[in-house]
């Protein structure tokens, strides 16, 4: 017994140390870590830390960069978690730039003068609703950001949501530090979609980082080369004659690249209606080796749109699942364009079709609707909800291809032709250079609503159209979106009772588990007593 005592002890001792030594070490790297900064971001695409973009794009500052962040404390979930947040992707920004990027938190005492402080630095109060004492109150916080570089300031007056932050950050400081731009020329002319100086907030955002004052209007008063780093064209609704089309050719052959967002229908908003249009790229890009269809794709994986029904003599607004806006959720993985992506939904896509490619050029696919995706025919003119197309079960299905880029040496398409522009001569081929398609303009269309991943799409697009690897993937965290991705019934029904079941019986096996341990170290014990 007296041996069974002095292991008892022995045992205890030995415990106690273990947990004293992890004590220990646990505080010693508490307090290394107050000077080491180092996270591990395990989340898909890395949501809660910096894009490699933006940490190559501070390192390459100039000069400091300080930000002061305005948070009230003691805010209502889930606002509470905010500043927390914001002080650790600052500090990434911070250890990312080798120290160029100095942030502090405005302290919040005594309350007046952080208001005014706060006021005075154009922060925007937000009026939060908090329940205390059983009694629903109001109150007012603030949870914005000042940006200083050299002499000049950018405010971020509401932080709305941390998925936006790096996005919101990175494109104030570039507002603020780059010298030069990329220019990209936007085609007008031809009833393109307005979208430049919309409300939209691609509209809004694309300044900081492009050079857009320089629109092109076709066809051209002058036959002199367009100096641009990529070429913009979106949703023309008018017929390019043929020295608007030897213009665009050529632009192509001196080895600009180019971004068509292009419908082969036109969208009546009003009437939720579609007409044939022909703009005369088709022959065009089916040169360049791919073909576009006028067969609108519609996908049971999509967005819902608000239809509004009289019952009664009254109006009711319902939510209801809108097939012609596919919820595109399959890529081409791993491809820059699509850098961080997770989902984007394109109103009113044709499927593109790879043509005979021309020698040297190569046809990437990079947006897919769905496997429970379906073409309608060519003569649909109604797009309502309420007549959308029911398929049969052995009717063809997608995925069908929505946009995609071609890449290589390009033949024009005036080769072998007359020029149609007098005195001018035909290039006849490209240098390496690159086209991107996407089979809709809706995605600027200020009559629709705002997409998610839109925004991403378009300006990591045109980052890599004109080799500016900065700016890839900086605005891809401001537009994740995780749908659910459906999976069979029994797959699912296991996780329903694993999660109802398993979960509770964990505890108890690893209780029975112990119980038993310590059971058979206790008869171990006696018998070597």
């Amino acid at each position: 017994m007296t041996l069974f005592t002095q292991k008892q002890k022995q045992f205890a001792l030995t415990s106690a140390a273990g947990v004293l030594l992890i004590g220990v070490i646990l505080l010693l790297v508490n307090v290394l870590f107050n000077w080491v900064y180092l996270r591990w971001d395990l989340t898909r695409h890395h949501a809660y830390s910096l894009s490699p973009a933006s940490k190559k794009f501070v390192r390459q500052l100039d000069d400091p960069v300080v930000i002061k962040a305005y948070f009230t404390p003691d805010l209502p979930p889930p606002y509470n978690t905010y500043a927390r947040y914001v002080k650790d992707i600052l500090a990434e920004y911070r250890s990312a730039s080798h120290g160029r990027v100095h942030f502090e938190f405005v302290p919040t005492q005594p309350a007046k003068d952080f208001e005014e402080k706060a006021m005075s630095a154009s922060m925007t109060p937000i009026q939060f609703e908090q329940m205390e004492s059983d009694q629903l109150q109001i109150r007012r916080g603030f949870m914005g950001l000042v940006l200083f570089y050299r002499d000049r300031s950018e405010v971020l007056p509401v932080v709305k949501s941390p998925e936006h932050l790096e996005y919101d950050v990175t494109s104030r400081i570039a507002r603020m530090a780059r010298k030069n731009k990329k220019q990209i020329g936007t085609i007008l002319g031809h009833g393109e979609t307005p979208w430049r100086g919309s409300q939209i907030k691609l509209a809004q955002d694309l300044p900081a980082f492009y050079d857009l004052d320089h629109p092109i209007a076709l066809p051209l008063a002058t036959t002199g080369p367009i100096s641009a780093d990529a070429i913009l064209i979106v949703g023309p609704q008018q017929k390019y004659d043929a020295p608007s089309l030897w213009a665009i050719d050529q632009m192509l052959m001196r080895g600009v690249p180019m971004a068509f967002l292009i419908d082969t229908k036109r969208f009546v908003n009003a009437q939720f209606m579609m007409a044939p249009l022909t703009t005369g790229l088709e022959d065009l890009l089916k040169t360049y080796g791919v073909k576009l269809t006028d067969q609108l794709v519609y996908d049971a994986e999509c967005e819902s749109v608000g239809m509004t029904q009289n019952v009664g003599g009254m109006a009711f607004t319902t939510s209801v699942r809108y097939p012609y806006i596919p919820q595109v959720t399959r890529f081409e993985p791993n491809h820059p364009i699509l850098s961080g992506i997770e989902s984007v939904s394109l109103p009113f896509p044709t499927r593109l079709d790879a043509g005979t490619l021309p020698k040297g050029v190569r046809f990437t696919p990079l947006l897919y609707s769905s496997e429970h995706s379906w073409l309608a025919p060519p003569e649909t003119y109604s797009v309502s909800p309420t007549s959308i197309p029911h398929p049969k079960p052995d009717e063809p299905h997608g995925p069908y291809v929505l946009g995609g880029l071609l890449e290589g040496t390009f033949p024009s398409y005036f080769a072998g032709k007359p020029s149609p522009v007098k005195g001018e001569a035909v290039i006849p081929e490209s240098p390496k250079t690159s086209i991107f398609i996407l089979t809709t303009s809706h995605v600027l269309d200020q009559g629709l609503p705002e997409f998610q991943g839109v925004d991403a799409l378009v300006t990591n697009a045109l980052a890599y159209l004109s080799h500016d690897d900065t700016l890839i993937g900086i605005q891809a965290k401001g537009d994740i979106i995780r749908p659910l991705k459906p999976i069979p019934i029994p797959a699912r029904d296991a996780v329903k009772f694993g999660c109802v079941l398993g979960i509770p019986l964990l505890p108890v096996a690893w209780g029975l588990i112990r119980w038993r341990r310590r059971d058979a170290w206790r008869k171990t014990i006696a018998a070597t007593a």
